[in-house]
């Protein structure tokens, strides 16, 4: 029995208790989640299902989900690469270890590196199963689903469990931290606004006219249950097509509350964008969103593309400082900017901090 087979399907007797790529099942990064995690989210980010913000409900919110696009889109496909610094220049091998740029399991090191983004954006922590040869270097790696492992202090040597059972081995995992928290805790209030918002933007929608009082002339000439029943209708006439004429029984006036601000959802809405934009460290712009309600002269396209290059350092810096801590001594791992803004100019950004130093 393989070492994954033994951790996933043997008893806890039998079990190797590390943590080994081959047999890794092929679930759906998009699955639902379970009802204990919704219960488990409820207990922590809010009272009730509705309100519990998971990664489903925090890709409801547009500009949240068009920020994650904009990052996918622009490193998902990059490869790793191992090389040397000299100071000014990232120069990559001519001969590259092979697991950085492909798998021995269906989880393409596309799938791999987009599905990590992802849990540091959205829980600020990443892990990958790892196999190794008899001299220590890596020869597979595969990201674990998030659901499937959490932090278990009674594994001393990793401080880690899968599917509840402690990983015991250091080295056959590879754990990510990202550069905040996640945006399922720094950016809850914000995803929960902008659903509010949408709530009451649909509602709106459906009730354009400004809310009404029902007034009678004569106290006493309507009962509670007449009262009720005129609401009713009233209501049901406002979300239809012809919701802007009514009519009322002698005795009785309607009196309009305020009046429908236009703008008060599109202020609203581009807010929300650039409170997104800035929980993900993007340019506004890149989520679609403006700076300024009047003019936006002073923004450059060509800044644009310089700030967002310049932002995609901080989603790729973590990947590259721990995988830099596999190479060899004096290299470097680092991902390949080429489809990055600052490529275009012939620029290069920052290499990766150096390993930590190991006894």
């Amino acid at each position: 029995m393989s070492l994954i087979s033994r951790l996933l399907f043997g008893s806890a007797k039998t079990a190797d208790n590390v943590l080994s790529v081959g047999a890794l099942p092929t679930l759906s990064p998009w699955a639902g989640a379970s009802k204990l995690e919704g219960l488990v989210y409820s207990d922590i980010y809010g009272p009730t299902e509705t309100e519990a913000v998971t990664r489903e409900t925090a890709m409801t919110v547009a500009p949240l989900a068009r920020g994650r696009g904009v990052i996918i889109g622009a490193l998902g496909d990059q490869p790793f690469e191992q090389g040397d610094w000299d100071g000014e220049n990232f120069n990559a091998d001519d001969q590259q270890p092979e697991w950085l740029t492909r798998t021995n399991t269906e989880q393409t090191a596309y799938h791999r590196f987009t599905l990590s983004l992802d849990d540091l954006m959205f829980t600020g922590w990443c892990l990958w199963a790892v196999e190794r040869d008899e001299a220590g270097t890596i020869t597979d790696a595969a990201r674990v689903d998030r659901s499937r492992w959490t932090f278990d202090s009674a594994a001393e040597a990793t401080g880690l469990s899968l599917d509840g059972r402690p990983i015991t081995d250091p080295s056959t995992v590879m754990l990510f931290m990202g550069p905040h928290e996640g945006l399922l805790t720094v950016a809850r209030e914000t995803i929960r606004g902008w659903r509010h918002m949408e709530r009451a933007w649909v509602g709106r929608v459906r009730n354009p006219i400004p809310a009404l009082v029902i007034k009678e002339d004569v106290q006493g000439q309507v009962n509670d249950d007449e009262a009720a029943e005129i609401v009713g209708k009233i209501a049901a006439n406002r979300s239809s097509p012809n919701g802007a004429v009514m009519f009322l029984p002698y005795g009785l006036t309607a009196e309009a509350l305020g009046q429908v601000e236009a703008d008060l959802f599109n202020e609203g809405r581009n807010a929300a964008r650039i409170d997104v934009a800035n929980h993900m460290n993007l340019p506004v712009s890149a989520v679609d969103g403006s700076t300024a309600t009047a003019s936006l002269t002073y923004v450059t396209q060509e800044g644009d593309a310089a700030q967002l290059s310049d932002d995609l350092d901080f989603w790729i810096a973590p990947f590259e400082a721990r995988l830099s801590k596999e190479a060899p001594d004096g290299k470097r791992i680092r991902l390949r900017r080429s489809n990055q803004p600052d490529a275009k100019r012939g620029g290069d950004a920052a290499p990766a901090p150096a390993p930590e130093a190991t006894a």
